[in-house]
């Protein structure tokens, strides 16, 4: 968790410390045009994005974006979603 929080610190400029922190990760994809899908359950926490020019993150290939917590899965989505917006999509392995 340590390294994604670092990546977020580099890449947004933003210390997570917390939910709070890490929602203003889902703002900012909302602000992008992205939709976020975040589900919890018990032994469930999964976080997609789909955007109109690109699609979802995960689903479209057919993966399951499952995550040790909801805070991790946002971080990576954010990240998954700034490198997209900065490079276009090229598809590669997600995580």
């Amino acid at each position: 968790m340590e390294d994604l929080i670092g990546k977020v610190r580099e890449k947004f400029d933003l210390e997570v410390n917390d939910m709070a922190d890490a929602w203003k990760l889902v703002e900012w994809l909302e602000e992008k045009g992205w939709v976020v899908y975040i589900i919890t359950a018990k032994d469930r926490k999964q976080v997609d994005a789909w955007h109109p020019r690109y699609g979802t993150l995960f689903a479209q290939f057919g993966e399951v974006p499952n995550f040790g917590s909801i805070l991790e899965g946002i971080l990576t989505v954010a990240l998954l979603a700034k490198e997209i917006e900065e490079n276009g999509f090229k598809r590669t392995k997600a995580r």
